[in-house]
């Protein structure tokens, strides 16, 4: 790589172009997004420090980068190619006998660095800046009138085999909220806040609920505060639990899928499903490159540029939209994870990949 002057060339005119586009486009959302919530500010009397919104922003944009990247090494490709196709640069490095498919390879090269930038992305930055997004939110969420992301009932499973069901769990305050403890059959804790961290796990606004003689369930008792020396957590069960799937990093999603089960819970086929999605989705920055290149490099009288750009990037931010459709699809096990998520990619890369090949 970079050992002749005309790949050098290339790969100065194709980052220029990569970075104008990446950083006037998230520049331009910053601009938009912070006059948007700004705007209510003064009313909700909050203040924002400097550092916390380049923080926020910075994990916006860790966030954003599986799809930010191959929109912009489309964008940069169709417009360096385009240009050179133009000049007739492509033509007269052909007439010198250097293949097409040759020509090609910078770029090819630049699409693998920005695969291996995402997966680090997607192991070390993004699992710690997606919890602090949503702490921010959970943070936020009572000066917004929205409906909460988890309507259905979740529930973990404790040590003594015991089961506690809860609506949700607020990681900015580290509690469970509307939670119920079934301690047994016959004995059951219904609990409005649930602070697991502490010595002792503690409930606020317990009700305690006890089965009667008759078969009845009725309140026996009730507690504005009070603790329970009897429950205990595992805390890897505790965190699998509470943690969504996409925050953890691939190295830890490897170690939960190893040891799934052929039968899978809803739970477990999230697992496997942000698995293989923090598998694949690096990869659409290849998919990114090798979509446009029979179209770019085409040599004729008409040379529609912006039919190139409108098409291929529908085609990419289609085919992103699918595979996060896809998602729910394996989620909801209504199809194999595996073949939901890869199945795609392997199409996808196979067909750009076999254009790619009858390049002369």
């Amino acid at each position: 790589m970079l050992t002749k002057i005309w790949e050098r060339y290339f790969l100065a005119e194709f980052i220029q172009a990569f970075f104008l586009f990446l950083f006037c486009f998230y520049g331009l959302y910053m601009l938009i997004d912070y006059a948007s919530h700004t705007s209510a500010l003064p009313h909700h009397q909050v203040q924002i420090h400097g550092n916390h919104l380049v923080r926020y922003y910075f994990y916006v944009f860790s966030s954003r980068l599986e799809i930010l990247i191959p929109i912009a090494l489309m964008i940069a490709f169709i417009k360096t190619t385009s240009r050179l196709n133009n000049d007739r640069e492509l033509v007269a490095l052909m007439a010198c006998g250097q293949p097409l498919r040759t020509l090609m390879r910078p770029f090819i090269q630049v699409a693998f660095c920005c695969i291996i930038l995402i997966y680090l992305n997607e192991q070390f930055i993004l699992p710690n800046a997606l919890r602090k997004l949503r702490r921010i939110e959970d943070a936020t969420k009572s000066n917004r009138n929205r409906l909460p992301n988890h309507l259905a009932a979740r529930h973990v499973i404790l040590e003594d085999g015991s089961m506690l069901i809860f609506q949700n769990y607020d990681a900015e305050k580290k509690r469970f909220f509307d939670s119920y403890w079934i301690e047994s059959i016959n004995h059951i804790y219904r609990i409005k806040y649930l602070y697991p961290y502490t010595q002792f796990p503690m409930g606020e606004f317990v009700d305690d609920i006890v089965r009667q003689t008759n078969g009845e369930l009725l309140q026996q008792a009730a507690y504005e505060k009070h603790f329970f020396p009897a429950m205990h957590f595992n805390q890897e069960i505790l965190q699998s639990t509470i943690i969504e799937p996409d925050v953890l990093p691939i190295y830890q999603l490897a170690k939960e899928v190893m040891h799934l089960d052929k039968e899978m819970s809803e739970k477990e086929s999230k697992l496997l499903t942000a698995f293989y999605w923090k598998l694949t989705i690096p990869w659409l920055c290849l998919f990114a490159i090798l979509l446009p290149i029979p179209f770019s490099v085409k040599f004729t009288r008409h040379f529609h540029v912006f039919f190139i750009y409108v098409s291929c990037l529908f085609i990419l931010i289609a085919f992103y939209l699918y595979l996060d459709a896809v998602q729910v699809v394996a989620n909801r096990q209504l199809f194999p994870p595996f073949w939901a998520i890869f199945v795609p990619y392997v199409f996808a890369l196979s067909w750009t990949s076999w254009r790619y090949i009858r390049l002369r």
